[in-house]
């Protein structure tokens, strides 16, 4: 399984958030959370956006430990959801819109199959 892919398609290996985590760089953490707090008009501080990895036994960022996508992944015991029978599905809808990267990661896993 590869613990660097999230259930809803997204690499983490991309994702700012991980990177910053994994490299301990609390400078790159905290203007992160002052960008995310001025995009989400809400205080986000830096604890919040660390993250392990979406499948990883260590922290998530805030969304990500609570996300529908994640949660449903885990009760299957999948890794991915280009495994479900059901993907695409409404839990991603806010994600899987056309052009997505995800949808075209899990669309590719899932023809590989």
């Amino acid at each position: 399984m590869n613990r660097l892919l999230a259930p809803c398609g997204h690499y983490c290996e991309q994702c700012e958030a991980y990177l910053a985590t994994q490299l301990g760089d609390m400078q790159r953490l905290t203007e992160l959370a002052e960008k995310h707090s001025q995009n989400y008009g809400k205080k986000i501080e830096p604890a919040a956006i660390k993250c392990d990895g979406c499948l990883s036994e260590g922290i998530k960022i805030a969304f990500c430990a609570v996300c529908g996508i994640r949660i449903c992944a885990v009760q299957k015991s999948i890794a991915s959801c280009a495994e479900c029978d059901e993907f695409p599905c409404a839990k991603g809808a806010f994600i899987w819109k056309e052009g997505s990267e995800s949808l075209k990661n899990l669309q590719e896993l899932k023809n590989k199959a």
